[in-house]
């Protein structure tokens, strides 16, 4: 099973040829703004099958690390919200429980 909503999103993503994007300890997708920088256009609809994508927890990311007294950049942020391991693993236990 694949991560993302299509095979063709997964392999794009994979082989970086596109300018579509997946940042994972946002789950978020977006195309890349060709400006040198960093910044992208949030996307919510995947470009090959048209599926609504997950929403976007970037938000809910900084809301976390603020309660943490922490800022963007603290090196003092735990691991695991380095990656998807922040919003993957209680939604996991959720599912395992039976909640939805």
């Amino acid at each position: 099973m694949s991560t993302h909503c299509c095979e063709e999103m997964g392999k794009s993503i994979a082989e970086g040829e596109v300018a579509i994007c997946y940042i994972d300890k946002y789950r978020e997708y977006g195309i890349d703004v060709l400006d040198g920088g960093t910044s992208i256009q949030v996307i919510e609809l995947c470009p090959w099958c048209g599926r609504k994508l997950l929403s976007s927890l970037r938000n809910q990311w900084f809301d976390e690390i603020e309660q943490l007294g922490l800022t963007l950049g603290d090196t003092r942020i735990p691991a695991e919200y380095l990656s998807d391991e922040w919003w993957k693993k209680p939604y996991l236990q959720m599912q395992n429980n039976g909640q939805n």
